[in-house]
């Protein structure tokens, strides 16, 4: 073996090449966007940070590095940030330092999850690891379960309405701050139904159903009590407050800017629709929710999911649900109303995991959540305030807050000579740079618990390692097969909208006259041309999926081919195993981005995707040349991570304040605005407070075409 004095994880070549892995697949992110993309950069990130450990058991985990490092990843991807983005660049003094702030939580929300996640794969013992993969089949069954009844429920308690899950998504009657509730909801189920179905005792079977209908039947009654003392509608005033400010006047007119009945509330729309069935509804959640409190075991790590999914629905009740109706006058308590609130699901799930973790004698998994959670908050805050810095250089709004007017000799001189830097593609710049930053964070939490986390015990190959194989190889093929198909689908409807219309497309007329824009149909080959055969075809999106699932299927096939007799061409190392599903995994993603820009290609688009494929041959060498089949990593297990945590989070509240008022200090100083309320328009498009704060002048309404 090689010693050296400094652990691997600590070494510039990881920091960096994990701190690259993340940043490529954060540069990729922001194109496909949402969870997928976020989960495909901490997945990259995870698998790195793993082979260049330099501890074996470590790299023998990393399909279950890949797995919930992804995992972590995705959660933080729900929270809405761009307005928040917005605040920081709107001149008003009290909403940019917010903004700052609350970039500062997101960021710390998002590498707190991803720390956590990654880290649980370094720490849990592997029975832990592996049996809880019993209870993620049911959270995604639930899941798929979910997917496919919200529209049809949605339509039925609404015949006829026009929502989407896009830009008229606030009609659906069940929207409800524009969050994932149901998906916490769900999840709650599938953990329900797996705690039944390991249980199978028969006095569940009775059990159940009579919580169940007690519950209802107490609500429906205890509902009824209300309305018979005219409570009820007390009861719904004190709870209940309009998403918007129905005393704000429209600056024109001088009158009410927006109709009082047309503003959302803090309550699912199918309250108001139907009021009746709130009681027998809400009693039957609680009498389920008691039984499984009283009778509930959740065994092999299903308890983390209930522990996530009520700390998203509690903190979720608590925040902009109910508290926001004691700050109505300023918004209420929402982030970035109108905008979705997910992320006080968000922080619900942090502590919720959080708190299981310290229970369930996982501390270093905290304790790394809370490094990399750090790093992150003041990387996503830190990035902006870098990138406001550098559009300093030449920027109009500059120039006319000195009195330096549009149209004069000065300002045109001025704007033209930095006319090509301003038109840069910043918004890939801080992307790409906070997702390094956060690659970093990550490479620094697991290099702090790398050399306090003792060994796993080797995992030689038995009849009960070999009964769970199929976790191992279920996460591969989840993450390249997966997880890339989840995001590079998406192409198909960018390829649909700037190709060929009359290829990608056809027009329907209706019966009535309508038009309507469908997708085309492609036949099978040869056989889908027989005279007489005009059913063997299928649109793009069809294609796609259908070819997708033929490789999948292959592999599939592979895999259990080598697990029965070993194939040359899958190396016997974990080191090896471990560089091939990074490079797999990083060229698919490296090249579907390719594929989803190109046709929209424009010279603005080489600071995104021609600095992502530099990064990925950048990363493709580093993650062959920099590992060592074998290393010495000292290990000095530390017994008390109190003090540590205790001391993370004394640093985490500094760095909020601190780094929040340096960055409003100092952006002021550069920009000299004017006082706030002689801000044009245009540089005051977003704020969270004052008088023309979002909430007031661009609510969610119900009539609304869009949504904001």
């Amino acid at each position: 073996m090689q010693s050296t004095k400094l652990n691997p994880g600590w070494r510039t070549g990881t920091i960096f090449l994990v701190g690259i892995s993340l940043s490529i697949g954060w540069g990729i992110r922001g194109n496909f966007g949402h969870e997928y993309g976020a989960e495909f950069a901490g997945c990259l990130a995870a698998i790195a940070v793993a082979i260049l450990s330099g501890r074996e058991d470590w790299r023998n985990r990393i399909p279950y590095f890949a797995f919930f490092g992804a995992l972590g990843w995705g959660f933080g991807a729900s929270q809405s940030y761009m307005q928040v983005i917005a605040y920081t660049d709107s001149g008003h003094t009290i909403s940019q330092w917010y903004g700052y702030m609350a970039l500062f939580f997101i960021g710390f929300m998002w590498a707190g999850l991803g720390g956590a996640g990654t880290a649980f794969a370094a720490v849990a013992p592997r029975d832990r690891l592996v049996n809880i993969f019993k209870p993620f089949m049911f959270i995604i069954g639930a899941s798929v379960l979910l997917t496919l009844i919200e529209d049809p429920i949605a339509k039925w308690l609404q015949p006829g309405a026009g929502f989407d899950d896009t830009w008229s998504r606030h009609k659906n009657p069940l929207y409800w701050f524009d969050t994932y509730y149901l998906h916490a909801f769900f999840g709650l189920l599938g953990a329900g139904v797996y705690d039944l179905y390991q249980r199978r005792g028969v006095r569940d079977r009775i059990l159940l159903p009579l919580f169940a209908s007690g519950g209802a039947l107490g609500g429906w009654v205890i509902q009824l009590l209300l309305e018979a003392g005219g409570l009820d509608k007390i009861l719904a005033s004190a709870l209940t407050y309009p998403q918007g400010d129905p005393t704000y006047l429209n600056p024109i007119t001088g009158k009410a800017a927006f109709e009082a009945t047309n503003f959302l509330n803090n309550w699912p729309q199918w309250f108001g629709d139907y009021p009746q069935h709130i009681g027998w509804i809400l009693g039957l959640v609680l009498g389920v929710t008691l039984y499984f409190i009283l009778y509930g075991k959740f065994r092999n790590g299903s308890s983390l999911f209930v522990y996530i999914c009520m700390g998203w629905l509690i903190s979720f009740l608590a925040l902009p649900v109910l508290a926001g109706n004691l700050f109505a006058q300023y918004g209420g308590v929402r982030m970035t109303p109108p905008r979705s609130d997910d992320w006080a699901g968000i922080l619900g799930v942090f502590i919720g995991t959080s708190i299981w973790m310290w229970r369930n004698k996982l501390k270093p998994v905290a304790v790394a959540s809370l490094i990399s959670g750090i790093m992150g908050g003041l990387g996503f805050a830190g990035i902006q305030w870098i990138k406001q810095i550098m559009l300093s250089f030449g920027s109009p709004r500059i120039l006319a807050y000195k009195g330096i007017l549009q149209g004069t000799d000065a300002f045109n001189s001025i704007t033209s000579t930095w006319a090509r830097w301003q038109g840069q593609n910043w918004h890939s710049f801080l992307e790409q740079s906070y997702g390094f930053v956060n690659g970093i964070a990550i490479a620094i939490a697991l290099a702090f618990i790398a050399s306090r986390v003792k060994i796993h015990p080797a995992e030689e190959e038995s009849a009960e390692i070999s009964k769970w194989r199929w976790t191992r190889a279920f996460s591969v093929l989840l993450i390249l097969f997966g997880l890339t198909y989840l995001n590079v689908v998406k192409n198909v409807e960018v390829w649909s909208s700037q190709l060929n219309p009359t290829v990608w497309t056809q027009t329907i007329t209706h019966a009535n006259g309508l038009k309507e824009v469908a997708p085309a149909l492609w036949d099978f080959p040869y056989i889908g041309r027989l005279p007489g055969i005009d059913f063997l075809n299928m649109t793009p999106y069809s294609w796609f999926t259908f070819t997708w699932g033929l490789l999948t299927i292959a592999c599939i096939i592979i895999v259990v081919r080598h697990y029965r007799s070993p194939l040359a061409i899958i190396p016997k190392s974990s080191l090896a195993k471990g560089q091939l599903i990074f490079l797999i995994l990083l060229w698919i993603m490296v090249i579907a981005n390719f594929e989803r820009a190109l046709t929209g290609w424009h010279p603005s688009r080489l600071l995104t995707e021609w600095v992502i494929i530099l990064n990925a041959i950048i990363a493709t060498v580093l993650v062959l040349l920099l590992p060592r089949d074998q290393e010495t990593v000292v290990i000095i297990e530390e017994k008390n991570y109190k003090p540590i945590y205790r001391r993370l989070w004394i640093k985490a509240i500094a760095a909020l304040v601190l780094s929040s008022i340096l960055f409003l200090v100092t952006n002021r100083m550069i920009y000299q605005y004017p006082e706030s309320n002689k801000l044009s328009n245009g540089a005051q498009s977003h704020t969270r407070f004052g008088p023309d704060a979002s909430w007031r002048t661009k609510p969610n309404l119900k009539n609304a075409e869009e949504h904001r």
